[in-house]
């Protein structure tokens, strides 16, 4: 199990896992392109698809997190993950943990998509891996504090920026959405628990 600092990361170990076996299978079996194909989120299909696309676009929402092109892609996103996500689940917990890396992937292929979809107007290029969702473990860290969070986002704005020009094949919108999607949730849920602790300490010492 992974241990970086501090107590094992169950979550973040299992993850890890998914993704690698998920990746091993495709390259093992020589389907790795129709799995890109078949589960992949095209934005235009959810944007400006018939409602009969719907359902098959929400569950692309979910796969298209778990799916990566190469080698490459996946030894970056796989060391980021493992690299920062045990400090974030040991400081939200292991289900908070959870539920906001899934809130990432789908803020990020959202945010990504919409912009494809009606501002660039290439919302049919397939948008795959576990990028948005890693950048919300960022999210979390920055909610928590650490003003390098905030570096990273303004980087990422910027190569979002440029990468609408330029062609790059990197989603940096996936980023953004992924980070913004868990920095302000993380940041309503510190503020609900300090309301909470508020209102219990009023209660006893009243």
């Amino acid at each position: 199990m992974l241990r970086l600092i501090g107590r094992p990361a169950p979550a973040t170990t299992v993850l890890i896992i998914i993704n690698s076996l998920i990746f091993a299978y495709g390259m093992l079996s020589h389907s790795q392109q129709q799995i890109i194909v078949h589960y992949g989120f095209v934005p235009d299909e959810l944007f400006r698809g018939n409602s009969a696309l719907l359902s098959d676009s929400i569950m692309r929402l979910f796969t298209s997190m778990f799916i990566h092109a190469n080698i490459t892609h996946i030894a970056f996103n796989l060391f980021a993950l493992a690299y920062m996500g045990g400090s974030a689940e040991r400081s939200v917990g292991i289900p908070r943990f959870i539920a906001l890396y899934s809130l990432a992937g789908l803020g990020g292929a959202l945010l990504y998509g919409a912009v494809a979809s009606y501002i660039l107007l290439n919302g049919n290029i397939l948008l795959i891996g576990a990028s948005g969702a890693i950048s919300g473990v960022l999210g979390i860290a920055a909610a928590m504090g650490d003003i390098r969070g905030y570096y990273w986002l303004a980087i990422q704005i910027l190569f979002a920026f440029i990468g609408s020009f330029a062609a790059l094949t990197i989603a940096f919108m996936a980023h953004v959405g992924g980070f913004l999607t868990t920095l302000l949730v993380t940041k309503a849920m510190i503020y609900h628990e300090r309301r909470k602790r508020r209102w219990h300490s009023d209660a006893f010492s009243t």
